[in-house]
């Protein structure tokens, strides 16, 4: 049976305007069509296996805290979605899913018209943030829908950081997924963005983090997967005032079966802006990840600098990565720079290791550790770092 018009009452309580977008968003889910192979996005991407009507369960949790021990400062809200879209609809109706548009495919639709769960945050102009907002997502059942989703607005000159953590058990029936977020960065805000996807290992993941960079604005957003079975992650950032700057950074570790799909957007709509893209993947045992990177430069967008780079290391003689850079430019006066690597483990390396007693696996863990370093060292805070090192050494053995 699946979701359906019904399954939307277990969200009473939502102010109107919230149910109306819900419903229009499950009519258009009701009326795209199912990804073709035809399709280009998703032509390297087998969703064969996946039958959305098989999930019928909505699991619905809000979770936030403040890394630290600090208060949040005066006029920062930091509430439940849906509790932000009853209290605060100025700030709110006029933000949600008008980056992540619900007509975008059926999958953006179901988790327009499903989200549960999620977070929104309001940094006034001129605020600034000490410690760490860390939102959690843990999925507590398999064979159940969880979509929570984060709206994230912040005034001119807001300064802060922001995690999201996605939590499943490994042994989960199997689940959907979908971990979202739209970003806001006002003229000269500075917001720095982690996300970190650790569902369960048959869950079913499609996620979206979009971000809109205003004037003089800069945005450092790092995404990092490790769960799923499946998963599908598009990141794009929209650079849509002069002087903005988006720092991209993407980590991943697949294993075993697991299959990873990521698209990514570099989209600069104005002149003297800045984008620096780097995703870094290690692929063992039969894992497959597929990344295609677009960098588009507008007509009028010269003066634009624009930077690309996927790269990854292949552990097995059985995994495979795909990678697809790509450029659109429509101004001459630009610098834009893409290129991507596909390779196993330098075989001189492992053999300097091994010369000096290291264990063989011991010796891969420390490789992959140093290939993912220079990502790892750019994870703008602590918290976030401590974190992330904690759950690759844990993966890795």
């Amino acid at each position: 049976m699946g979701l359906t018009l019904e399954s939307l009452d277990v969200l009473q309580g939502e102010p109107d305007w919230l149910g109306e977008r819900r419903r229009g968003a499950l009519a258009t889910y009701e009326r795209l069509p199912h990804p073709s192979k035809t399709d280009e996005e998703w032509r390297r991407t087998d969703i064969s296996g996946l039958n959305p009507a098989q999930f019928s369960e909505l699991e619905h949790q809000d979770g936030f805290k403040l890394a630290g021990r600090s208060t949040l400062p005066r006029g920062v809200i930091l509430e439940p979605l849906r509790v932000a879209a009853e209290k605060h609809p100025d700030l709110v109706k006029p933000h949600l899913f008008s980056l992540i548009r619900a007509d975008r495919d059926r999958f953006s639709a179901l988790h327009a018209a499903f989200f549960t769960g999620g977070t929104f945050l309001y940094v006034p102009d001129g605020v600034v943030i000490d410690e760490p907002i860390v939102g959690q997502h843990t999925s507590h059942a398999g064979g159940t829908a969880f979509l929570p989703h984060t709206l994230i607005v912040a005034g001119r000159g807001a300064r802060f950081h922001y995690l999201d953590e996605y939590i499943g058990q490994d042994d989960e029936a199997v689940g959907y997924r979908s971990g979202s977020a739209e970003i806001f960065a006002g003229e000269g805000a500075e917001v720095a963005y982690v996300a970190v996807q650790k569902w369960g290992r048959n869950a079913w993941h499609f996620g979206d983090q979009r971000a809109r960079i205003d004037k003089d604005a800069k945005l450092r957003l790092f995404n990092v997967t490790l769960g799923g079975r499946f998963s599908k992650t598009r990141v794009e950032a929209s650079l849509v005032g002069q002087g903005a700057e988006a720092e991209l950074k993407g980590l991943y570790l697949a294993s075993g079966q697991q299959f990873f799909d990521f698209h990514t957007l570099q989209d600069h709509q104005v002149g003297n802006t800045r984008s620096d893209l780097l995703f870094k993947g290690a692929l063992q045992d039969t894992a497959r990840t597929v990344y295609a990177g677009l960098i588009r430069i507008e007509k009028g967008a010269a003066r634009s600098d624009a930077y690309q780079a996927n790269r990854n290391l292949v552990l097995s003689d059985h995994a495979k990565a795909t990678s697809i850079p790509m450029l659109e430019i429509d101004n001459n006066d630009v610098r834009c720079t893409h290129g991507a690597t596909v390779g196993p483990v330098d075989p001189q390396h492992m053999f300097y290791l091994r010369s000096r007693g290291i264990p063989e696996p011991t010796a891969k863990r420390m490789l992959v550790q140093g290939f993912f370093g220079d990502v790892l060292d750019r994870i703008p805070f602590e918290h976030a770092r401590n974190l992330i090192e904690a759950d690759l050494v844990a993966r890795l053995g």
